[in-house]
């Protein structure tokens, strides 16, 4: 059993209880799963799924000749008391938390997003009950299309000063 920053691997499943004491548990993907998860989307996946997994394959591209590495990819975050779905981690890295999405162009995605990404910044940690980012990694959001808005939007704008940052077309 691996234990850090109270963070509990039990050789299949994570478990976490964060500050608001509720505990969190995802599955533990090996990078041949992720993989193996990655390509079988790409084949057979809904457009929403293929364009985060064309980012996590992306993602493995740019970590593989750095001191990152590719750790999770769709993957469910559920309470670990209850079953309740918590939210999902599209991609992650060591150091990243990567969410893609294929449109926020509308307002109402825009404020979707805003409160999915609370979960995962840092600030965060002692105030959102289903806060899921236990090792504090930076928060990346991968983006197709703003549709008729730009960055400078509002609820962008105050998510970029939080440290998010945007990419827009990473899998060109």
């Amino acid at each position: 059993m691996i234990r850090e920053k109270q963070i509990v691997f039990d050789g299949q499943t994570w478990s976490w209880t964060n500050p608001k004491n509720t505990t969190l548990k995802w599955s533990g993907l090996s990078k041949e799963v992720i993989i193996k998860n990655i390509d079988n989307i790409l084949i057979k996946g809904d457009p929403t799924a293929v364009f985060e997994a064309s980012v996590a394959k992306k993602i493995l591209e740019l970590v593989e000749n750095t001191a990152d590495e590719i750790t999770d990819f769709s993957n469910k975050v559920l309470n670990k008391i209850t079953s309740m779905h918590i939210g999902d981690i599209d991609c992650a890295t060591k150091k990243y938390i990567i969410e893609a999405k294929t449109n926020l162009g509308s307002e109402k995605a825009i404020q979707k997003l805003n409160i999915q990404i609370q979960k995962y910044l840092p600030q965060n940690i002692k105030s959102t009950e289903g806060f899921m980012n236990p090792m504090g990694k930076k928060v990346v959001v991968v983006y197709d299309d703003l549709g008729t808005f730009t960055l400078s939007h509002p609820i962008l704008r105050e998510l970029e000063g939080k440290g998010v940052i945007f990419i827009k077309e990473l899998i060109i």
